[in-house]
């Protein structure tokens, strides 16, 4: 059995460190991109609130928000450290982050989603339950699918999801598939990933720190080669929305 991981000490600690990769990270990036495509699925008139869950630093909530114009966006995160970076940086556009766990949220939302969370959760599946519990409508869910490298548990993951686990989850809690992408084949996974661990991406001077023009000008290259070389619907990286049945 695999040992405990704690999240909460390695984001309080790496947060800093990792604010301009998720920014400016081809990775990050291209997730951003994936999750445009696939809230086009929804009419944005009907999204009046919205619940990020594991906001991290914020620059996914803040994405969601240009997303949704109409709607008031909330992120939460047990990372204080991650809350603090995001206010800094996002609470100037009127988005609201606090450092809370999902099971102490006592609203109700139209879209929650949670973004490269679920992987981090050793219990995943009442957490899961929570997440249904606080949407009114949509749940809007990625994650790794497929082969987990070692690399992985340095930043916290249990586990990498298996195919179609996800959708028999929430099918018992009342939750269909609305969109469902399994991108990234071959540029993500395997390449980018297994440069990754090669490279220890989690703590190496590339990914890592202040993102300068030499850095930001690689990272565009790579995010190039993610969207010309990664499939979108054939692949590890898991961008999914459910709706309420």
């Amino acid at each position: 059995m695999q040992a405990a991981i704690d999240n909460h000490a390695i984001y309080q600690e790496h947060w800093p460190d990792w604010v301009e990769m998720k920014k400016f990270g081809p990775a990050s990036r291209w997730l951003r991109w994936l999750v445009g495509k696939s809230v086009r699925e929804i009419d944005a008139s009907v999204i009046r609130d919205i619940l990020d869950v594991g906001c991290g630093e914020g620059t996914l909530t803040a994405h969601l928000s240009n997303l949704f114009p109409g709607a008031a966006v909330r992120g939460i995160d047990v990372s204080a450290a991650g809350v603090e970076i995001a206010e800094r940086a996002y609470g100037k556009i009127g988005l609201a982050f606090q450092s809370l766990p999902v099971q102490e949220e006592s609203g109700l939302y139209d879209l929650v989603s949670a973004f490269e969370v679920l992987e981090h959760i050793e219990d995943w599946e009442p957490f899961l339950a929570e997440l249904a519990r606080r949407s009114r409508r949509f749940l809007l869910l990625s994650f790794p699918t497929g082969r987990m490298r070692p690399f992985e548990v340095q930043v916290g993951h249990y586990r990498n999801f298996a195919k179609g686990e996800m959708e028999a989850a929430l099918a018992k809690l009342g939750f269909v598939p609305k969109t469902i992408r399994h991108a990234g084949f071959p540029f993500y996974s395997p390449l980018y990933r297994d440069l990754c661990q090669l490279t220890n991406a989690g703590s190496n001077a590339v990914s890592t720190g202040s993102f300068g023009p030499g850095k930001r000008f690689i990272s565009e290259i790579f995010y190039l080669a993610f969207r010309l070389s990664s499939r979108r619907h054939w692949g590890d990286q898991f961008c999914g929305i459910f709706e309420r049945a």
